[in-house]
């Protein structure tokens, strides 16, 4: 728990033009813009005494703004995953929901969190950055869909319109990758970042491109908890005589659907990482299991490499 080291909890409900505010269990409504948030922060936030958490639920991007001017004035916050809110609210026997309940549960839920599941939330730059990676993955969308009706079209004209789009999504994914390299290039850390995880064999730009955008915590997490984050370490699951196999679920699929594509290709052009999945395949291990545990010997190697900023060593 982090009681010992917050003194004060505040829950931010939000929307597209408010939020609620819960601050000692009063709950005040205040405008969704910059000046409105910069007042309640100056005149209510900051002259708390001790520090002060504030905690705000994802909701698709109507949360940046205040998390980021809560940020800016040097005040701790806490973006918490929606289905973890419901969850803690559901075992506190919370079952209506409005505004005001909702911001009164999320001060609870900063009580309830542990101090090393607070994450700093991201710059503006890694915002942009997410945004780009974002909507690279709906061109990639869009283009598999339009892919799959070529295959099937027999009219000239629809293939020939078919073929127009697909060569215009190609342009606009090369062009988001172009903005993404430049947004890197930028920054010092990413650039040596993305120089050392390009160094292991098997590891492509759109790995490393996908690490830096979606997975930050890579090199600052312990290797259970990087696995975990992903979704590639194993969960058991067991309930009285029931025993079932161990599986992977939940975590970032976005980078792991990278990462397997990057595994794959790693056990054709990284002596270890082969030689790795050929002792496991040797221990009867079934190759589906045997992959999953090259993309998280992967992560994690990609992780330790990060945090000693050393290349890959041979």
């Amino acid at each position: 728990m982090n009681r010992k080291v917050h003194q004060n909890y505040i829950g931010i409900d939000v929307s597209k033009l408010w939020i609620d505010v819960a601050i000692n269990g009063i709950v005040k409504k205040v405008d969704q813009n910059k000046n409105a948030i910069c007042s309640l922060i100056k005149e209510q936030i900051a002259p708390l005494r001790g520090r002060t958490l504030c905690v705000l639920e994802s909701t698709g991007g109507y949360e940046r703004l205040v998390s980021r001017l809560l940020h800016r004035a040097g005040i701790e916050v806490h973006i918490a995953h929606p289905n973890k809110v419901v969850a803690f609210a559901r075992a506190k026997g919370r079952l209506a929901k409005t505004d005001q309940i909702d911001a009164r549960i999320l001060a609870e839920y900063g009580q309830f969190i542990r101090s090393d599941e607070i994450r700093q939330p991201a710059s503006e730059m890694q915002e942009n950055m997410q945004a780009l990676r974002a909507r690279m993955r709906q061109m990639k969308d869009i283009r598999h869909q339009e892919y799959c009706r070529l295959e099937m079209a027999d009219d000239s004209y629809v293939k020939r319109s078919i073929e127009s789009v697909l060569k215009l999504l190609d342009a606009q994914i090369s062009d988001i990758i172009k903005s993404l390299e430049q947004l890197i290039s930028k920054d010092k850390a990413l650039i040596a970042n993305y120089k050392i995880m390009r160094s292991m064999k098997g590891v492509g730009p759109m790995l490393c491109l996908s690490l830096l955008v979606d997975l930050p915590e890579l090199g600052v997490l312990n290797k259970k908890q990087i696995a975990a984050l992903v979704g590639v370490a194993p969960i058991t699951i067991q309930s009285g005589q029931k025993s079932g196999k161990s599986c992977i679920r939940y975590g970032r699929g976005d980078v792991r659907k990278v990462l397997y594509m990057a595994a794959l290709s790693a056990l054709r052009f990284n002596e270890r990482m082969k030689v790795f999945y050929e002792r496991l395949i040797g221990s009867g291990k079934p190759k589906k299991v045997a992959v999953v545990a090259v993309m998280r010997k992967m992560l994690i190697t990609l992780g330790a490499m990060i945090k000693a900023q050393r290349e890959w060593q041979v």
